[in-house]
């Protein structure tokens, strides 16, 4: 199965964080806008250097900066981090799509599932439930057992295992960003200071 990804523009570092968000928010909207139609499976933001993601820290604080600043900007008004995160209904949303949140960093090293590949970029993948809709039943709004045993499957096979303890987790911001260690405590991004 391949997935059909959609990139943001370049994050100009000669512009302030500001700015470029408002570049990628309106990039982001385009995307939402014709991403069911399209079979898209999800947006990608690349975010250059180490300074977006060189320690948990800054991965953490770089995230909730980032998802603060669309939920604050969202075009149908949610705000969806002014919910309380710990919260079992509670999934990011912009655009009136849910929206499943991934991080990819430096500092993760080759064993982990968040590995960049060498990249010294951060990458923030944003996965629209929707897009879960072709491997899951009607109705379904998470994806299925079986799909994601195979995924754990796969990422174990290649030597980079989800921490099984975190993915039981019912909490969707958990996962967001994933910790170091298997079996450390989870990373609560939510709570850094901007």
């Amino acid at each position: 199965m391949t997935s059909r990804l959609w990139g943001s523009p370049p994050y100009d570092e000669a512009k302030s964080f500001e700015e470029n968000m408002e570049q990628i928010m309106e990039d982001m909207c385009n995307f939402l806008d014709v991403a069911r139609e399209q079979r898209l499976d999800g947006y990608v933001l690349e975010l250059p250097g180490s300074g977006f993601g060189e320690n948990l820290g800054t991965l953490a604080y770089s995230l909730h900066r980032i998802l603060y600043c669309l939920s604050e900007h969202d075009p149908v008004g949610e705000h969806c981090l002014n919910q309380p995160v710990e919260d079992l209904a509670w999934s990011f949303a912009f655009g009136g799509d849910k929206i499943f949140v991934n991080t990819f960093a430096p500092f993760y090293p080759e064993g982990h599932s968040r590995y960049g590949f060498g990249s010294s970029s951060t990458w923030i993948m944003f996965q629209p439930r929707h897009s879960f809709g072709r491997v899951a039943k009607i109705g379904e709004t998470a994806l299925p057992p079986h799909i994601r045993l195979r995924i754990r499957e796969d990422h174990a096979s290649h030597n980079r295992a989800y921490d099984p303890k975190l993915s039981a987790i019912p909490y969707e911001a958990y996962r967001c960003i994933r910790p170091l260690c298997l079996g450390d405590s989870e990373v609560r991004w939510w709570e850094t200071t901007l």
